[in-house]
């Protein structure tokens, strides 16, 4: 059996190298446990005696694995791993030499996948919490990471009586987080995903901070995000809208501006997002901020600004717009779309190209 396991890796290795030219990985470490930690493969594989770079936010170094299985496939998590030299933080990565250049590039390349779960505590009430879900799913037993402005604390998530899986765009009362600081405003996710409560909350379209908390850590409300009037909204996308909510978060190189209007009467809402590099080359920034996209850019022929539609995101209600102007890269995002119907998506793009560019 072990002699099969040898020849079947090498058969993988050789089929990777052969058709795909050179070997691309990308794993996350998701939580420490003493001298190990648990692995989590998102592109490529992990196998045994691999030698791979580390990148944390201090930079890179080598390390070699030493796995309690013979390979982990994108999409496996495993506990018990080994890694050469110091244990590393929960969130940092492992790649091939030289398949990265800087953290900024690592880091853009971990936020093409969705995290699995991101979700926001509306209220507290005792014990239990309000929770919405913005991305993904959580279920009955997960452990996920909760984030507040003063740290980062591990919860266990008991659901409701009844209810064992909550969904994107629910909003579920009596969730209990064992174990975790919560308080309204709180950002829970995929654990080891994100090291600051803003840095949740800008993954997640819509998040926006709770009326009542003090708002995330470098998270502030800005008027000036919602740069579209509803009359425009109105006029362009042919539903009435409440006033916009913006938002500003600072982040290492740049600014993420904001803003989110719901529909008066319905489902619809409408997500603006500026990203603003303050340094750097157009081009490089640009292509930097693509990787950061889920799924795929569909690009729109002839236009200026080299404009696409973003697919294979991950939901099936959200018609996307993203373009890039100089250093500044924007998304406008029309939730309530139902993706199945061909007619009210092709509605949905003509009326998003009516509005003005940024």
């Amino acid at each position: 059996m072990h002699a099969l396991r040898v020849l079947l890796l090498a058969m993988l290795t050789l089929a990777s190298t052969t058709l795909a030219g050179p070997r691309t990985t990308l794993a996350r470490v998701v939580s420490v446990e003493g001298r190990t930690v648990t692995l989590e493969a998102l592109e490529g594989y992990v196998t045994v005696g691999d030698e791979l770079e580390l990148w944390t936010e201090s930079g890179k170094r080598l390390a070699k694995v030493t796995l309690p299985v013979d390979l982990v496939n994108a999409g496996d998590r495993v506990a018990g791993v080994s890694l050469t030299g110091a244990v590393p933080p929960a969130g940092a990565l492992l790649a091939q030499k030289n398949q990265f250049t800087s953290w900024a590039q690592a880091s853009a390349a971990l936020a093409a996948f969705p995290p699995k779960a991101i979700a926001r505590v509306l209220s507290v009430e005792g014990a239990t919490v309000t929770l919405e879900i913005l991305q993904g799913s959580v279920t009955n037993g997960d452990e996920l990471d909760v984030l507040t402005p003063e740290g980062k604390s591990v919860a266990k998530v008991t659901t409701p009586s009844g209810i064992d899986l909550m969904l994107k765009g629910n909003k579920v009362k009596g969730v209990t987080l064992t174990g975790a600081r919560v308080a309204a405003g709180a950002m829970v996710a995929d654990r080891g995903r994100f090291q600051t409560v803003a840095a949740a909350a800008a993954a997640a379209p819509g998040a926006g901070p709770v009326a009542a908390a003090a708002g995330p850590a470098g998270l502030r409300d800005n008027p000036a995000a919602c740069v579209f009037t509803q009359a425009e909204l109105k006029a362009a996308l042919g539903f009435t809208v409440g006033a916009g909510h913006g938002t500003e978060v600072p982040f290492n190189g740049g600014t993420k501006l904001s803003c989110l209007w719901s529909e008066v009467k319905g489902l619809h809402s409408v997500w603006l997002s500026r990203t603003v590099m303050t340094g750097g080359d157009p081009a490089t920034n640009r292509a930097a901020m693509l990787k950061m996209i889920a799924g795929r850019i569909e690009p729109i022929a002839g236009d200026a600004d080299g404009a696409g539609w973003q697919v294979g995101q991950g939901d099936v209600s959200d018609v996307t717009l993203h373009y890039f102007r100089g250093n500044a890269g924007v998304e406008v995002r029309v939730s309530g779309v139902d993706l199945k119907d061909s007619a009210a998506v092709a509605a949905a793009r003509r009326n998003l190209l009516k509005l003005k560019r940024l």
